[in-house]
């Protein structure tokens, strides 16, 4: 169902990236690739469908909450790892192979269909032990292990440092391995990629990038999406089409939310908006600056010429504001693709969230 919200698994379902869909099946098996694109347009859904249509066995690693410690990021493996066994049925003796072998490490305990990684120092095996293990069910069965990190540039700090440690180390020497990372936050991404000091710099990768929906692809989606599920909507479509500005992620939200019964189109886009906020909020949170939400309001009002942004942060505060404060604050916006170069906003619905900030 195209308006289905969860992740697309099926070229059925994934709607008209046929482009996209081939380069990346084409990739899959090389040692790194690179999925990249603004939230919400369609990143997940074009790696699990790429996936699935290559039969290839595959771990899937969501980070999106990012994770902070060994803790964190060991039971977001574990978890990983169960899914994997569940699914393995589909690969011949993978799964087989791959209970076999787990169970031989330290601090790996399996009971039943699910696996459990050991965090505490003195116990946890090794993360490049965890890519070995992989590794070598690649070898035995003959097929190659697909590992895929979602919302890669999640992955921060000395644990973070350590993974991309581990990923460099197994995409030099484990040749049943491919690793797929996946990020909406191009700027923090790149950031790891290309850093000298990081592990990972001067690893090439293949890389595919999601877009926007044009107009006209915007307009036959939803068409399409309601004609599917027998629902009438009429010209409120095109009113959908100038809110969302080919975001897939939230036509398909919007449209989801009208099948379901959501007459009014207003109190969809506000549920879209909180969304939104909530996420700005998040983001907020995780800043030092107090400066980043003054910035995103005055953003959002249309004051994005340098220096009208400067004097109106100077009139509030009533205070000189160096050039470097506020450069670097639009920088992070911009990292974290908030923003473009131009200082205008990427997403139609996170504008009007700053706006409620």
């Amino acid at each position: 169902m195209l308006f289905d919200p969860r992740p697309k698994v099926s070229r059925r379902d994934l709607y008209d990236f046929e482009e996209e869909l081939k380069t990346l099946s084409r990739y899959l098996g090389e040692p790194l690739t690179v999925v990249s694109g603004l939230r919400r347009t369609g990143k997940t859904s074009l790696v699990l469908t790429a996936l699935n249509e290559s039969d290839k066995p595959y771990v899937f690693v969501d980070l999106r909450e990012g994770f902070a410690s060994w803790r964190e990021l060991y039971s977001l493996i574990s978890r990983s790892f169960s899914e994997f066994v569940e699914r393995a049925s589909r690969w011949g003796k993978v799964r087989e192979v791959f209970l076999k072998l787990i169970s031989r490490l330290r601090g790996v305990s399996v009971l039943g269909f699910e696996v459990s990684v050991n965090w505490l120092p003195e116990k946890r095996p090794f993360l490049g032990e965890l890519f070995d293990v992989l590794d070598e069910v690649g070898e035995r069965t003959g097929e190659k292990v697909i590992v895929v990190f979602d919302e890669f540039q999640r992955s921060q700090g000395p644990v973070g440092a350590s993974l991309h440690g581990a990923i460099a180390h197994s995409y030099d020497f484990h040749r049943n391995l491919s690793f797929v990372i996946t990020g909406s936050e191009m700027g923090v991404l790149y950031g790891i990629l290309e850093n000298p000091e990081n592990p990972l710099y001067g690893r090439a990768y293949l890389e595919v990038r999601t877009r926007k929906l044009s107009r006209e692809e915007s307009l036959d989606f939803l068409n399409r999406g309601f004609e599917e599920t027998g629902v009438k909507v009429g010209s409120e479509v095109e009113r959908a089409v100038e809110e969302f500005d080919g975001i897939i992620g939230w036509l398909t939200y919007y449209g989801y939310l009208k099948v379901s019964g959501r007459d009014n189109f207003e109190s969809v886009i506000n549920e879209a908006v909180g969304l939104a906020k909530s996420e700005l909020e998040s983001f907020l949170a995780r800043r030092v600056s107090r400066r980043y939400k003054m910035v995103l309001k005055l953003l959002a009002e249309g004051v994005t010429e340098w220096g009208r942004l400067k004097r109106a942060i100077e009139n509030y505060e009533g205070v000189e504001l160096s050039d470097r404060v506020l450069y670097e604050v639009l920088q992070g916006l911009r990292k974290h693709s908030i923003i473009d170069d131009e200082n205008r906003f990427t997403d139609p619905v996170v504008k009007r969230a700053a706006q409620r900030l």
